[in-house]
Parts: structure tokens; C-alpha cells; sequence
């Protein structure tokens, strides 16, 4: 705007150019009008250049700090999930856990009840009469289940899917199985065969079998009458 007064007074004024009044007036207004218009566009230009300077000095920090923000965002959202994961897996193995031991403590339970209700009361012999009585067809489903082998007496009330009625192997129930494990037989002795002594096959087959018996039942007596002599090697 200065630049344009100085020049307005410059070609517009009333005085003849070549008065030295006019001289005297219009020249000092036009350097002072090119001084001010030369000095605002260095302004500018250095304000130009400071700024072309802040904008690529902004760049290079940004370049220069991206790679260590993003290794460090990247890490904070790692140790996050990881974290989080662990909380929320804790959590599983916690509910899982818990779930267990209340399942264990009602079978706990379940079984100590059936134990009671099966449980006889131990003693030195048995006759073969007595056994009889505990062939799990005349107690309810929770009594005991006694037979003999080789002439001890178990009560296999835990194994009642094996010697319960209408089971595999109810026919050991309530007698003397003896024979009929040494044979593997789950049907009665013909006379022929009861009057045979149990060969070393057999003998060894009821030994298989005392073991596990011996492991898994409890023993609450022995047989009255039995004679080792007819399984002994």
C-alpha cells in the first residue's frame, strides 16, 4: 500500500516533475516506499525460510522418533495380551480346578456312603452257608457281595458291576469260587470235572487272580474248612 502511495504521488501530483520543489518532495517518499517494500519481502522470506526450517525439522524428529514409538507401542500391547491372557487362562484353570475337586469331593462322598452301607463286620471264618447269604440278591443294591478263593473271604462290594446280579461275574458270588477261577469257568463244574485236581495251569491262573483280589478287595475272613493242599504247587 506504500508502494502505491509513494507511486500516486510520484505521477499524480500537480507540480511539474522537473521542479526542484517536486523533486525535493517525491523523492524521499519513493526510497522511503522501496525501502519499506525491499525490507517486508526479506521479512517475509526469512519468516518463509524459518518456517520451511520448523516444517523439515519436525519431519526428521518424526522420522527419527516413529521406529522407537512404535517399538514401544508394539511392546506395551504385547505384554498387555500376554498378560491379559495369563489373567483370563488363570481364570479357566481356576474354574476347572475348582469344578474337580467339588466333583471329587461328592464321589468322595458317594463312595464312603456306599462303604458303610457294605460294609460286614470281619471275622475268622466263614462257612460256606453264610456266604451264601451275601450273593447281592438278597440286600439292597448298596450291601456287600462276599465269596472265597483259595480260602480267604472278600467282600467285592466295590466291584458290583463285575458280581452283581445279572453281571459277568455273579456266579463267584456268595460261595467258594475257587475251581471255578482256577478254570476261567463261568458256568458250574460238571461232576467229571469236580473230581479232578486243579492242574499247574490252573493253580497258576487262580494265583493271577488272588492277586488281584488281594489288591483291590478287603479281606474279612477265611473259610471254614478249606484245604490249602488242593491249590498248593
Amino acid at each position: 500500500a506504500m508502494m502505491v502511495q509513494s507511486w500516486q504521488n510520484l505521477y499524480f501530483t500537480s507540480q511539474p516533475l522537473s521542479s526542484p520543489h517536486t523533486r525535493a518532495r517525491i523523492i524521499p517518499k519513493s526510497v522511503a516506499a522501496i525501502a519499506t517494500f525491499t525490507t517486508s519481502k526479506a521479512t517475509q522470506q526469512i519468516e518463509a525460510n524459518h518456517k520451511i526450517a520448523r516444517v523439515r525439522q519436525t519431519k526428521r524428529t518424526k522420522l527419527n522418533m516413529e521406529p522407537t514409538t512404535i517399538a514401544a507401542s508394539t511392546a506395551a500391547v504385547v505384554v498387555g495380551s500376554f498378560f491379559t491372557w495369563l489373567y483370563i487362562d488363570g481364570a479357566e484353570d481356576r474354574k476347572r480346578g475348582k469344578a474337580n475337586a467339588e466333583a471329587e469331593a461328592q464321589y468322595q462322598a458317594r463312595l464312603a456312603e456306599r462303604a458303610r452301607l457294605a460294609y460286614v463286620e470281619p471275622k475268622d471264618y466263614w462257612s460256606v452257608e453264610e456266604l451264601a447269604q451275601y450273593n447281592g440278591t438278597n440286600d439292597d443294591e448298596n450291601g456287600p457281595i462276599l465269596f472265597a478263593a483259595n480260602g480267604l473271604v472278600f467282600n467285592v462290594w466295590k466291584g458290583r458291576n463285575f458280581y452283581g446280579p445279572g453281571c459277568e461275574y455273579h456266579i463267584f458270588a456268595g460261595r467258594d469260587a475257587t475251581r471255578l477261577l482256577a478254570k476261567s469257568k463261568l458256568e458250574e463244574e460238571t461232576e467229571e470235572e469236580k473230581s479232578k485236581p486243579l492242574n499247574v495251569a490252573e493253580k497258576a491262573a487262580l494265583a493271577g487272580w488272588m492277586y488281584t483280589f488281594e489288591s483291590k478287595y478287603e479281606v474279612v475272613g477265611k473259610l471254614e474248612g478249606f484245604d490249602p493242599k488242593e491249590t498248593s504247587f
